[in-house]
């Protein structure tokens, strides 16, 4: 269920082998919530629907090598969301077999892309991203995010007890096409927080979602 990079946009190398996962986050189940609209989807009531055998065909793949210049940062190794029941741990990931980002078979934790910048990096996006739900593993807690309001705090504590905290200032849900994976991997803007999941209509044929949830959120 994951999205590959399109060769003809130019997007940062990091940033290309990332976004062929978080196109679409596989273990995903079906949710078909605008925020702010509807009660909880299914997906944070029902069964998680199974994990699909092969990637979404709607982009090419891309092959590219991992970045080699990467500065040393401090790993995040917990998040944690106020007024919502999102307390979990996170733990550092980079490339599966297949070129696209690895995220823990388990919804309940999390993964840092630890190719790009972590908490307390002095610029760029910090992406920690989550399965919705899994198969044998039940609906994570990333599937609350869809009801986090602006203003939001959110911390990450990282692997040497230094907590940095965040506000949540947008919550979007995009089509996974239209994603600016560009922007969500940023490593040389202004420092922020960029949470990602699966969410919007769940293809029940194809066993996808049609968008990512990103939930962005700025340095207290």
């Amino acid at each position: 269920m994951r999205l590959r990079a399109r060769a003809t946009v130019v997007i940062p190398l990091a940033a290309t082998v990332a976004l062929a996962c978080l196109g679409s986050l596989a273990g995903c189940s079906s949710a078909a919530r605008v925020p702010g609209e509807h009660p909880l989807p299914t997906a944070v009531t029902g069964t998680p629907t199974p994990v699909p055998s092969a990637f979404s065909s709607a982009v090419p793949e891309r092959s590219a090598a991992l970045p080699t210049d990467v500065s040393p940062t401090t790993p995040p190794v917990r998040i944690t969301v106020a007024g919502l029941p999102i307390d979990q741990p996170v733990r550092p990931e980079g490339v599966d077999g297949t070129g696209a980002m690895s995220l823990p078979a388990d919804p309940a934790t999390a993964g840092w892309w630890r190719f790009g910048p972590g908490p307390t990096s002095t610029a760029g996006s910090t992406v920690i991203a989550a399965h919705v739900d899994a198969v044998g593993y039940g609906i994570g807690p990333f599937a609350h995010l869809v009801d986090v309001p602006a203003g939001t705090v959110v911390t990450v504590t990282d692997a040497d007890g230094t907590a940095t905290h965040y506000a949540v200032t947008s919550v979007d849900l995009v089509q996974k096409t239209g994603v600016p994976w560009a922007s969500v991997f940023d490593q040389d803007g202004p420092r922020r927080l960029v949470l990602v999941t699966c969410g919007g209509t769940f293809d029940q044929a194809t066993h996808h979602y049609g968008s990512n949830l990103v939930v962005t959120a700025t340095p207290l």
